[in-house]
């Protein structure tokens, strides 16, 4: 392994897939001129960033130097599955289902595609053949059983994952997804209350009850939650929800200030735009959200869709201006 490649896998493993697409640019352009593997390794770190256009574009120069490529195959698949391209992406992954080492990769995104087609009985019939372990397809039994509104066998799967996987996250959410669909939201929420509750616990508890308050319109106690589960180590994932919350619950000042670090730590965030342009405006805080898109354009020259949030801030300030002449 060249000392290259094992800092562009640190680079993953960390999460810094911007440095590593870069990384994996400049390594390309130093080697042979139709060798696609940095090429593939700009696509997958790409992919992993959000990138998915820039993603395809590199993956699909890369397939067509070595259109049998399955590594290249498999950086087409992730990227076309991010940009939303289900039905080709899952002809991509079912291309190097069956490769020695790419298959696991190449199956969880077939599922995951069947799951958006919600193609359920598929997805069994799939894990059936393919003899996958309990603690490998659960995520995948459960979203199929339920999606046919097997609701007892999605439940008893769901409790199976539990017991391979105690307090997994996913397998959590998955679970009280299923007893608010059975009993109703008003039956889980106190009992979600009171797990939450047990110092042991992990924080998951107290974030699923966060939200499950949000969906019962107690926003306020939501933002609570939130605002507890941030101390001492802020977690960027647990602020965001934190500041819909606060937004939810009237408190838009303070949620704009939050939404703005939030924003700065990530500007392609859609969500928490709408939320901030919409906080500005009902605060009447236009000149504050002008200052601080034109700083954040200037740190992200390359975000263009920050263009357009000027242009929609100004024409909110031209609007307001001729309704006070008025």
């Amino acid at each position: 392994m060249s000392a290259a490649y094992e800092k562009y896998r640190k680079l993953l493993t960390s999460g810094q897939f911007e440095e590593a697409a870069r990384l994996a640019e400049s390594e390309d352009l130093k080697g042979e001129a139709n060798n696609p593997f940095w090429l593939t390794r700009q696509a997958a770190a790409l992919s992993r960033a959000g990138r998915h256009g820039p993603a395809l574009r590199i993956a699909q120069h890369a397939l067509a130097l070595q259109p049998t490529n399955p590594f290249s195959i498999l950086a087409v698949a992730e990227a076309l599955h991010g940009l939303k391209r289900v039905e080709e992406a899952l002809l991509h992954y079912q291309d190097i289902a069956a490769h020695p080492k790419l298959s696991p990769a190449a199956r969880r995104g077939i599922l995951d595609c069947l799951l958006e087609q919600k193609q359920w009985n598929r997805i069994l019939e799939l894990l059936q053949q393919w003899g996958l372990p309990p603690d490998k397809s659960h995520r995948w039994r459960v979203r199929a059983l339920a999606g046919l509104q097997r609701w007892d066998e999605a439940m008893a799967s769901c409790h199976q994952w539990l017991k391979l996987q105690p307090d997994h996250p996913p397998a959590l959410w998955t679970l009280t997804e299923l007893e608010v669909q059975r009993d109703g939201l008003q039956a889980v929420l106190p009992r979600m209350a009171k797990l939450a509750k047990i110092p042991y616990r992990p924080p998951v508890y107290k974030e699923i009850y966060a939200s499950l308050c949000r969906q019962a319109g107690q926003p306020e106690l939501a933002a609570e939650l939130y605002a507890k589960m941030t101390q001492g180590a802020p977690d960027l994932k647990i602020l965001r929800k934190q500041a819909f919350a606060l937004s939810a619950a009237g408190k838009k000042s303070e949620a704009i200030a939050m939404l703005e670090e939030l924003l700065k730590n990530d500007p392609r965030d859609y969500y928490a735009h709408n939320s901030y342009m919409a906080g500005c405006r009902k605060t009447n805080q236009l000149e504050r959200a002008a200052q601080f898109y034109a700083d954040l354009v200037e740190k992200n020259p390359d975000e263009k869709p920050l263009y357009g949030r000027i242009r929609k801030i100004e024409g909110l300030q031209r609007k307001k201006t001729n309704l006070d002449r008025e």
